[in-house]
């Protein structure tokens, strides 16, 4: 399924305006590809399509507030996210150049007003204020928590993108499995790790 259709087939409830900017997203990473490793240049407009479903669809999954995508690399989930709920402030944090250069230019290309770019290591951030933390094929769920510990409180909650259901042993969280919408419709495992501090 190309992309409109993915998003059709989902709950979403998207605008023609939100599809067009979902669109020339994928195309912007594919273009900037060529030049630059933002992804496996493998990956073909369709298997963008299905990451964009797969990020777009963990929105749900957010508490009102802020949210912060951490090693947010090409935008997967942040930029998804800004296009999916455009009044949503959103933090967007990696620490490669190239990758914060298109980040920069996609969130001014789309007009995505309330998603800054941040080019850091986690490791230097020392408090993280937003509400939501977004993560996708950054680290080893036990080794970011290990990150964030100090950095979060309770009214927090983190979200990590896995393909299946993993037993994640963080003794001070309280860790919850949910399936992703995404599965039915892309026909693979795909789910949540939703955490909280305990």
């Amino acid at each position: 399924m190309n992309l409109k259709e993915l998003l059709a087939a989902s709950s979403l409830n998207l605008t023609e305006t939100q599809i067009g900017q979902a669109d020339k997203y994928v195309d912007q990473i594919l273009k900037w590809n060529r030049t630059r490793n933002l992804v496996s240049r493998n990956l073909k407009k369709n298997d963008l399509a299905e990451h964009f479903l797969d990020c777009a669809v963990l929105q749900k999954h957010l508490l009102p507030g802020s949210a912060i995508d951490l090693g947010s690399g090409s935008g997967f989930p942040g930029i998804c996210l800004g296009i999916i709920d455009p009044n949503r402030k959103l933090t967007l944090v990696d620490s490669n150049r190239k990758k914060t250069s298109f980040l920069i230019h996609i969130k001014n290309e789309l007009g995505l007003n309330q998603v800054s770019v941040k080019n850091a290591r986690v490791e230097e951030i020392k408090k993280i204020e937003e509400t939501n933390i977004v993560c996708r094929a950054f680290k080893e769920p036990a080794d970011l928590l290990k990150i964030l510990e100090n950095k979060i409180s309770k009214k927090n909650k983190i979200i990590l993108m896995v393909s299946e259901k993993e037993t994640l042993s963080a003794p001070s969280f309280d860790v919850g499995y949910k399936e992703s919408e995404a599965s039915k419709i892309l026909e693979k495992k795909r789910g949540f790790l939703e955490i909280q501090m305990s």
